[in-house]
């Protein structure tokens, strides 16, 4: 049994990664050329840690709850894309905008898309297994742990000192914590975070942010 809770990082330890993806976030977005040379590596590597225990207690999920997670993650997509084109509306909205598009740079989709899939896949393994899955360990209530992570993830997305990805991480955080729940799998809540990352990031992206 100490052997198997090893593989769990420490409430300490799981703060520690946010507040370093925090600060990631943060100087990413104020240096555009450099969000896909660290945010890829940085968000992968968070993953780590829910990683190990998944390689000792893997999670299959069925082909109709991947499914379910893509839409979701499609629909939180939608609210963003609807979020975005209010935004454009006003002088400050049209540059958090543009700081957007800075970032995603003049990168080739096809690049773009790959590069996706590790970091979208680390951060959601990261956020919705270790962190809701060590709260939910200790025989904490769903509803409040998943409302409450995802506002810690909100917080953290805050540090980009833009309006839409704290508010698309909120969305996003009560979504995939939603599927996850309900699954009783991550891989589809990475579904879903796959998806919303790859409509945002890639094609067709957001009004505004020149994809």
């Amino acid at each position: 049994m100490r052997q198997e809770a090893r593989l769990d990082p420490t409430r300490g330890e799981l703060l520690a990664l946010a507040l370093l993806q925090a600060a990631l976030s943060g100087y990413t977005f104020r240096r555009p050329r450099r969000f896909w040379p660290l945010m890829t590596p940085g968000l992968t590597a968070l993953g780590l840690p829910a990683w190990r225990r998944l390689r000792r207690r893997p999670e299959p999920a069925a082909g109709t709850w991947l499914a379910a997670g893509a839409a979701l993650g499609a629909a939180a997509y939608g609210l963003t894309w609807a979020a975005a084109s209010v935004l454009e509306r006003s002088p400050a909205g049209r540059r958090w905008l543009s700081q957007l598009a800075r970032c995603r740079g003049d990168l080739a989709p096809a690049l773009a898309a790959l590069l996706v899939l590790p970091a979208a896949t680390g951060e959601e393994l990261f956020w919705r297994r270790a962190v809701l899955g060590s709260e939910l360990a200790d025989g904490s209530q769903a509803a409040s742990e998943v409302a409450r992570a995802s506002l810690l993830y909100a917080l953290v997305q805050g540090a980009s000192g833009q309006p839409l990805p704290p508010a698309g991480g909120l969305l996003l955080g009560l979504t995939t914590g939603w599927v996850r729940l309900r699954s009783g799998s991550i891989w589809p809540a990475v579904a879903a975070h796959i998806a919303y990352s790859e409509l945002c990031l890639v094609a067709p992206g957001l009004p505004g942010a020149g994809n």
